[in-house]
């Protein structure tokens, strides 16, 4: 069976078995240092309580999409993006967000990095791509191959990240890699950066880009209210090489609307067995 090219093996995808699963930390093994980072504790409470999960057999692909898939997507539908139709992405210029006129999947920089994301875009996963978008190539792909394909729910992503040696927040508490703040990566640096860090089969663990989850940000079942969460925000796993290392951690949860795209999010796909 193949999936956008790639087989339904172990090569490009992660089996994940059926059964339950651990997701998420205890409040209280969150240090009461933790804002001392510039986060807020209600990001990391967010993460609780600890809870056991029932999932269901799946095929987790270890690539991100794509650029040379996503224009696949694109070239057979028409398909317009969130960025196309707004007219402007989101970047980092000099450690500071700015929205940038005319970014979008096929310019996320808007300068000489577009041109190695171009040539490497068999390699590199597509960028300023937003929930809407990535959503929308799953529901593609799944009519294009005929099984169900679909973004990963958070708890197969974090048991993806598992069984992958992503590290816990409870490992990166202990270690103290808490406050260790990311260097900032110009365009060029951190496209490079991500070639780097994939392989010729595509394959490119997470900690690189923030990744889209087909979840809304809503809470735990028993955690703490948080005025964020509902069917507002859309859940995204794993930092970016601009990330702290405790927002890299396998628990961490971030959120963005479903329009909300930049050069640091990406997403893989699941196949359901």
């Amino acid at each position: 069976m193949n999936i956008a090219g790639k087989s339904l093996d172990e090569n490009s995808f992660l089996f994940i078995e059926g059964g339950e699963y651990s997701i998420g930390i205890d409040e209280k093994d969150i240090p009461d240092s933790i804002t001392d980072v510039g986060l807020k504790r209600a990001y990391f409470e967010a993460s609780s309580p600890r809870q056991r999960c029932t999932l269901r057999p799946c095929a987790v692909g270890k690539f991100f999409v794509s650029a040379a898939e996503f224009a696949r997507f694109v070239r057979a539908t028409g398909f317009i993006t969130d960025a196309e139709k707004e007219g402007w992405g989101w970047i980092l210029r000099d450690g500071q967000w700015r929205k940038v006129e005319g970014l979008c999947w096929q310019k996320p920089f808007g300068n000489d990095a577009d041109e190695l994301y171009h040539d490497q875009a068999s390699f590199v996963p597509a960028l300023q791509v937003s929930w809407n978008d990535a959503a929308a190539y799953c529901r593609w792909l799944s009519g294009a191959c005929g099984n169900n394909v679909y973004l990963p729910t958070e708890v197969q992503w974090e048991s993806y990240a598992l069984q992958i040696g992503v590290p816990s927040l409870s490992d990166i508490f202990r270690n103290n890699g808490t406050f260790v703040q990311s260097a900032y990566l110009y365009d060029m640096d951190y496209l490079a950066a991500i070639r780097s860090r994939t392989d010729d089969a595509g394959n490119l663990y997470p900690g690189v880009l923030w990744e889209w989850c087909d979840d809304w940000y809503e809470a735990y079942p028993g955690g703490p209210s948080n005025r964020e969460f509902g069917k507002v925000y859309k859940v995204l796993r794993g930092g970016s090489l601009h990330s702290l290392p405790v927002q890299r951690a396998r628990e961490y949860r971030f959120r963005r609307c479903p329009t909300a795209r930049s050069a640091y999010y990406g997403f893989r796909i699941v196949v359901e067995l």
